[in-house]
């Protein structure tokens, strides 16, 4: 049996409700996590994947430094 698989990109504003939910669930804490999971991501050859979890990492810094409301619309320019 075959399996298919569909890609689907995730939207800014989803990867922001994403990290929120992260900080709310474990803390900054959760910072050390998206560290370790890049680190063994990457150590793993999938780069990608380690890529994602970057993102992330950066949201979750704008969101421990109140530098914006991960609930609020996102504009990016």
């Amino acid at each position: 049996m075959t399996a298919l698989i569909r890609e689907r990109s995730v939207g800014a504003e989803e990867t922001c409700r994403l990290a929120a939910e992260l900080v709310e669930e474990f803390g900054e804490s959760v910072s050390c996590l998206a560290e370790r999971a890049i680190a063994t991501l990457e150590a793993d050859g999938f780069a990608d994947r380690a890529l994602v979890w970057r993102a992330i990492h950066a949201i979750l810094a704008d969101i421990a430094a109140k530098r914006f409301d991960p609930y609020a619309p996102i504009a990016i320019h």
